[in-house]
Order: structure tokens, then C-alpha cells, then sequence
């Protein structure tokens, strides 16, 4: 399964865009620090990652609850699944360190886990607001 973010991936939202394609470019850089076993990389994308995400889904929850989104509660729930999910996987780093076990593990579940999100969640909430005339901004 790839990391890499396609425009297959896109929702329409060019802010949205530009953060998915964010959390991928750096997702990537993460599994190859993991791969080399960069330790100076690894933990400051760790770190990275976990607020970047925290930001992304507080803008995308901010935009669903003024629109009114009816798909907010299950939105939610998604992200807080993949924010406990990330600090599982950040655990069992420090336990570990940059093994390829651990490499594989968070490429596969961080490959996953975005592009059913994106395909699925986000894509239906982009479509949702295009049909009501729904514009986002900040």
C-alpha cells in the first residue's frame, strides 16, 4: 500500500487538499526516517504528526458543525480513533525504537487508515457541502 497522496485523494477543498497533502508528504518522511532508523527524524515528525492532525480535524470539525454537517458525530468519533490509534502506534515507538516491524506497522496502518478516510469521510463531507452551496473558509 502507497503513502503518497494523488489527486484521486482530492475533496474539492483546496485548503483541505493542501493539508491532506501535507499529512502525507510528511507521513512519508516519517516511514522513511523509521526505515533508516533515524531517531532525530523519527521523533520531532512523531511529534509533528500528532499536532498537525489535531489542527487539521479541528478545522474540518469547525467547518462540519457550522454547516450543520448530520455526518458530524461519526466524523468525530473517526478522528478520535485515529488520534488514540497514532498514540498507540507512538508507544509502541518509544518501546521499540525504529525496528522495521515498527516501520511496516505505521506505514501500513497510516497508508490505510488516509486514503479510507479521505476516500470515504472526507470526500462525502466535500460532496455534501458542494450540493448545499456550502463554502469553507479558515
Amino acid at each position: 500500500m502507497t503513502l503518497e497522496w494523488t489527486s484521486g485523494l482530492a475533496v474539492g477543498v483546496d485548503e483541505i487538499d493542501e493539508q491532506h497533502r501535507e499529512l502525507f508528504r510528511r507521513a512519508e518522511r516519517l516511514i522513511l526516517a523509521l526505515r533508516a532508523g533515524d531517531r532525530g527524524e523519527v521523533e520531532p515528525l512523531l511529534r509533528y504528526l500528532s499536532d498537525y492532525v489535531v489542527s487539521h480535524f479541528d478545522c474540518e470539525e469547525r467547518w462540519m458543525t457550522r454547516a450543520e454537517y448530520p455526518g458530524l458525530a461519526a466524523h468525530q468519533d473517526a478522528h478520535r480513533r485515529f488520534k488514540d490509534d497514532f498514540a498507540e502506534l507512538t508507544r509502541e515507538y518509544q518501546r521499540k525504537g525504529p525496528t522495521p516491524l515498527v516501520a511496516l506497522t505505521v506505514h501500513n496502518w497510516l497508508a490505510g487508515w488516509l486514503q479510507q478516510h479521505i476516500c470515504g469521510a472526507d470526500v462525502a463531507l466535500a460532496r455534501w457541502m458542494s450540493e448545499r452551496g456550502v463554502t469553507l473558509g479558515g
